[in-house]
């Protein structure tokens, strides 16, 4: 059976796109294309990538009408998109093929439109509070839905149709890795780390300043950034903070990185930081760098959001800290720097959840299992 995954905005080795998604099917079987971001055409783990240019956001319609093409091409038994704003190409594709249609829905996006920093406020609004209407109503014409979290799910939950969660746990692969990396360490230099995108709403600003505090009592301390910036001019604002508190020599900014490059940042922290704020898209998206800190056995400093707590229990795998209170997130960060005993213990305890419970396996027998709920239904 052949599948077609399509994205005209995430890059084609994105995490879940590609790495857990992608792989899952080729590795059960399907002959799988995925048609998304990428500089080449090439065939990547028995998947096949046909790569689409980055375009500017104003040119993306005229994307639309290749990646349409390129997916009929394919003749694909079912297409599998990524991106909100393919609701209005897949109906079309739909109709002409025949063939099944699933939406994969990553965020609550309207919430995601509200915190879109290059978009004035008088714009966000008004657009979250339509796209929040129509969206589902778009979703009515897809044939099967997946959600990467129970709060996107509860949006659609009207909608009758074949329905799955599937959370952004760490592949079982990225535990193993962690596993050995880490089994024999006794002791971790002072290092700090936060990975994944940054953005202002994600507690850029409050993650230098509360830095600044920490290296007040350990000067030895470091703090590595690992990952994107949006919008584009937010490094250059991180930069001057990072300058005007005077701790250039204890900061590294590597900016986005290959997911299969990951494991290399985290065996070099002590302790994994997330410092998002509380406002609504955060208090309901899962932040996945929980699981990769968990998988190598790095204890956790995290702000107190709905979206954090069922993961993060403070004492036994890390500590929740007032999401906009720089000074709980340097004390917290301290303590585990100042205890390494504590910090390999909650370490080990998070280490013990994801090989247990928060990993991938799981949720590839879910998605497996919906293709088959769609597959049957499309042939019967």
């Amino acid at each position: 059976m052949k599948v077609c995954i399509l994205s005209s905005v995430h890059i084609a080795l994105d995490n879940r796109v590609f790495y857990r998604e992608a792989r899952s099917l080729q590795r059960a079987g399907y002959d799988v294309t995925l048609i998304a971001v990428h500089d080449r055409d090439e065939i990547r783990d028995g998947v096949r990538i046909i790569g689409l240019p980055r375009v500017p956001r104003w040119q993306r319609p005229r994307l639309w009408l290749n990646l349409f093409r390129l997916a009929r091409a394919t003749q694909a038994d079912i297409y599998h998109f990524h991106d909100p704003e393919l609701l209005l190409v897949t109906p079309f594709l739909r109709l002409l093929t025949g063939k099944p249609t699933v939406y994969d829905v990553h965020e609550v996006y309207a919430d995601f439109i509200q915190v879109k920093d290059y978009m004035p406020a008088w714009v966000r609004y008004p657009l979250a509070w339509i796209f929040r209407r129509a969206e589902p109503l778009l979703a009515r014409l897809q044939s099967a839905l997946i959600f990467a979290d129970d709060q996107i799910a509860a949006s659609f939950a009207r909608l009758d149709c074949p329905k799955t969660t599937l959370f952004n746990y760490p592949l079982p692969s990225l535990v193993a890795a962690g596993d050995a990396a880490t089994r024999n360490l006794t002791d971790r230099p002072p290092v700090v780390l936060h990975l994944g995108g940054h953005e202002r709403n994600r507690g850029t600003a409050l993650m230098i300043r509360a830095f600044h505090w920490v290296l007040e009592q350990r000067p030895d301390a470091r703090l590595l950034l690992v990952g994107p910036y949006t919008p584009t001019g937010l490094r250059q604002e991180v930069e001057a903070d990072i300058e005007r508190y005077g701790i250039a020599q204890a900061v590294t900014l590597t900016g986005r990185v290959p997911f299969d490059r990951v494991g290399d940042y985290l065996t070099q922290a002590a302790v994994g930081w997330v410092a998002w704020q509380n406002v609504p898209k955060n208090a309901k998206n899962i932040p996945t760098k929980l699981f990769e800190y968990m998988a190598y056995r790095l204890p956790i400093v995290s702000s107190d959001l709905p979206s954090t707590r069922p993961f993060v229990r403070s004492g036994e795998n890390g500590y929740l800290v007032q999401a906009d209170d720089p000074q709980a997130h340097a004390e917290a960060i301290l303590r585990l720097l100042n205890s390494p005993d504590l910090a390999r213990r909650l370490g080990d305890a998070g280490h013990a959840l994801v090989r247990r419970r928060f990993n991938w396996r799981t949720e590839e027998t879910k998605l497996l299992a919906l293709y088959d709920s769609v597959l049957e239904r499309a042939a019967s």
